[in-house]
């Protein structure tokens, strides 16, 4: 068989199956999904051909800049000062919110001390108290066996209350 005869084997074969890819019903809308967006890279691709003959006169012919750069700057032009303005607001925004995200980290930091710091007191406040009823129950032991004694009550009574009234006034 010749190279012609081949190449045209091989031609046949690839339209056979590129037909059976178009007229196949499981990729239809792949396919004209396809097309649709070829339209649009056409479509895209004649408009930067016009904005390239549209800057060419404009480009120095010594500028460092390819005509790329000019296109895009041609395309920003129309609202430019604006633009800029808004791209330097843009970036203090940005900034002043990397800022305080830092401030809200080290917040964060310190909090967490703060809260390891006050479970630590709380411990602590924990064994004053029970050091506190330890000696109370001590010293209350010496009255209390005396028969009929409600001193008891009445000691338990006065340090609950003190117990309750500083954990009300803690709490505002």
């Amino acid at each position: 068989m010749s190279a012609m005869a081949t190449h045209d084997k091989n031609t046949k074969g690839v339209q056979e199956e590129l037909l059976r890819i178009i007229q196949s019903d499981e990729v239809r809308k792949l396919l004209h999904e396809t097309v649709e967006r070829i339209k649009e890279i056409e479509e895209a691709y004649q408009q930067i051909r016009q904005l390239r003959e549209t800057v060419k006169p404009i480009v120095p012919s010594n500028s460092e800049y390819n005509e790329r750069y000019w296109m895009a700057a041609y395309i920003l032009y129309p609202n430019s000062s604006e633009l800029l303005e808004k791209m330097k607001k843009f970036k203090e925004t940005y900034l002043e919110m990397e800022k305080l995200e830092k401030v809200i980290e080290s917040h964060t930091e310190e909090k967490e001390k703060f809260e390891a710091r006050i479970k630590l007191l709380e411990r602590e406040r924990e064994h004053i108290e029970q050091d506190i009823e330890e000696s109370l129950s001590e010293n209350l032991n010496y009255y209390l066996s005396f028969d009929g004694s409600e001193l008891e009550d009445i000691i338990w009574r006065i340090m609950t209350d003190y117990y309750e009234e500083y954990y009300r006034k803690a709490e505002k």
